[in-house]
């Protein structure tokens, strides 16, 4: 079982029930019963969101670094930047 929280009574691993999409809301005050103790306990809902950079020397006058796609069937592959993720189609000698 993955661990989501805590029980504040008895401390067991609780995973959050989110059938049907109940609990993401973070400005209400959710309800859920610990499977070890049986004691009904609320919690709130925090998404944290995270964001990694990378450098793109192509969108900074720089040349894109373009690999070819692994596509099936391969007469589908384009040609896609490692960098920006720009695409394009195939030239006859690539």
């Amino acid at each position: 079982m993955s661990k989501d929280t805590q029980c504040p009574y008895c401390g067991a691993d609780v995973e959050i029930n989110h059938d049907d999409g109940y609990g993401y809301e973070e400005d209400d005050l959710h309800q859920q019963e610990c499977g070890e103790c049986g004691k009904t306990f609320t919690y709130t809902t925090a998404i944290h969101f995270s964001y990694y950079a990378y450098k793109a020397d192509c969108l900074n006058d720089g040349e894109h670094q373009y690999e070819k796609t692994k596509t099936y069937p391969p007469e589908y592959a384009r040609l896609r930047c490692k960098e920006c993720g720009h695409e394009k189609h195939l030239t006859a000698n690539a």
